[in-house]
């Protein structure tokens, strides 16, 4: 598959061609009959429109959809060793913002809104969230990603329904 290098700084972060690749999802499930008493499930992750990815102290890298077809939970970040938090759009690799984060506490989470529910016209939309909180300070820095890629940012988090989504 061919490469794309995109540089900041002195991070490399590699984006590769996904548009044919399958994500899985490996999830650990309690069974009782099994001589382990769990099992491992593969479940298919479909990609979202935007997607974060880590740069770590040393060079290596952790994607949400990793390169190798893993899809990976945000609990799977070691938060203590993050230099640098990624956001990307996944069918876009020149859209990305990338926040240096070393010694600061990242977050991130999806912020599902629906309008005019139980009507015709209901209309559903997903926001990408996530920043972080600095553990000297306890200033937050939050981003939110709005449906029509708006870039809002705040020290706090915010009432998405005032931006028009």
């Amino acid at each position: 598959m061919p490469k794309k290098h995109l540089r900041r700084k002195s991070w490399v972060f590699l984006i590769i061609n996904k548009k044919s690749m399958k994500y899985i999802f490996k999830k650990t499930i309690e069974d009782k009959g099994s001589t382990s008493g769990t099992r491992t499930e593969e479940i298919e992750a479909i990609p979202e429109r935007w997607v974060w990815g880590v740069v770590y102290k040393d060079g290596t890298e952790l994607k949400q959809f990793g390169d190798d077809g893993i899809f990976h939970q945000f609990g799977e970040i070691k938060q203590e060793e993050v230099a640098m938090f990624v956001m990307y759009k996944f069918d876009d690799d020149s859209k990305r913002i990338d926040l240096p984060v070393e010694g600061k506490q990242i977050f991130h989470f999806y912020r599902n809104l629906v309008f005019d529910m139980l009507t015709e016209g209901e209309r559903r939309v997903r926001a990408y969230c996530f920043g972080y909180k600095d553990k000297e300070t306890g200033a937050s820095a939050y981003h939110f990603i709005l449906p029509d890629d708006r870039i809002v940012i705040s020290d706090k988090d915010l009432n998405l329904t005032k931006f028009n989504i």
